[in-house]
């Protein structure tokens, strides 16, 4: 079966039609530009012998754009991400969106942000239409009718408007999830985990619709993933956390050439690689079957950060991956979670 992804062209063209339309009935169509500036941030939970420093000391600023936040599980981001939506009291520091601080000014700030968390719990039994009138509602907005048509037209759902929210796909409630984000035109977008269980076809929609969005300079959309490729195809200038710290903020150029000269190509077999990876402590970000009826058994091609495996190994040109692994580097559960991928290439190999 052939699958027809949608044109970039037309996707673009519709966002920024809708875009000019919910500007039209939200707030006046031309506003300054705002940054969004973070100082000393941190967040502890807990006392004494169970205290537990989610962020820590964390000073950054966003401008308008799309904005990347890269982390592992337990980074931080979700804990950042919920203090600026308003939703959890940082324990010190500072949050200001352009005049306004996030503590002093909160229902200034609440008026001017849209939310898309990794989980939206929408009631099953509403239509799209009515969902998004509630949620419309709660926020007092004006001209509410033509906000909903506009943001549905956005994210490609204007004919799923009668349609139960519980007969909508998985893709389909995050394109729901986004447009209920965009209702009143948002200075500040926060979007956490965008395209996580998404297939191909709602991913490329989804990050040609925020790379639209973005485009147009007078929203900062920040974009918190642990896929690197979405922050690949649709950032300019990212950030780094690790243990609640930022470890990294630049453009996506800079990350990827911290792995200049690290980033290795070896074709081996899956013996030899393990036994270099028990040696050396090689950090292996990604291991590929080498697919040919002239190939050694268990022949591999493997990318590695770091000092050269091998002789035969050839350098590579970085990737924004390649630096971020670099950055981060790798974990005792990294090691174990490679262990089970060679046994399963094993197995592969001897099927």
């Amino acid at each position: 079966m052939r699958v027809l992804l949608p044109s970039y062209k037309s996707i673009a063209r519709n966002c920024r039609n809708s875009m000019t339309n919910i500007t039209s009935t939200s707030q006046p169509a031309s506003r300054e530009s705002w940054d969004l500036n973070i100082t000393g941030l941190s967040k502890r939970y807990g006392l004494g012998r169970h205290e537990k420093w989610a962020l820590q000391d964390l000073s950054l600023t966003i401008p308008p754009g799309v904005f990347g936040l890269l982390g592992r599980n337990g980074a931080g981001k979700t804990t950042l991400l919920q203090i600026l939506a308003t939703l959890l009291e940082p324990t010190t520091g500072t949050v200001r969106i352009g005049p306004y601080d996030l503590r002093r000014n909160r229902r200034e700030v609440r008026r001017m942000l849209g939310f898309m968390p990794q989980e939206v719990g929408f009631f099953p039994s509403l239509t799209v239409k009515e969902t998004l009138h509630y949620l419309g509602s709660l926020q007092g907005l004006d001209h509410i009718d033509k906000q909903i048509n506009a943001v549905l037209d956005a994210v490609n759902l204007r004919d799923r408007l009668k349609s139960r929210v519980g007969t909508l796909s998985g893709g389909m409630r995050r394109r729901l999830a986004l447009a209920q984000a965009l209702l009143g035109n948002p200075r500040l977008l926060i979007i956490d985990e965008p395209t996580a269980g998404l297939d191909l076809v709602e991913q490329q929609r989804f990050r040609t619709l925020l790379g639209t969005l973005g485009a147009q300079g007078e929203q900062t959309i920040l974009l918190s993933t642990h896929i690197v490729a979405d922050v690949a195809t649709l950032v300019g200038r990212l950030a780094v956390l690790d243990h609640g710290r930022l470890i990294f903020q630049g453009t996506v150029e800079e990350l990827a050439m911290r792995s200049h000269g690290r980033s290795w190509l070896w074709r081996t077999t899956l013996e030899r690689l393990e036994e270099a990876r028990q040696r050396r402590h090689l950090l292996i970000t990604a291991v590929t079957p080498v697919v040919d009826v002239r190939t050694a058994a268990n022949e591999v091609l493997a990318r590695i950060e770091g000092e050269c495996p091998d002789p035969t190994a050839v350098l590579s040109k970085p990737t924004l991956e390649d630096g971020y692994f670099s950055l981060i580097g790798g974990t005792s559960s990294d090691e174990d979670n490679y262990a089970e991928r060679l046994a399963a290439l094993r197995a592969t190999r001897r099927n």
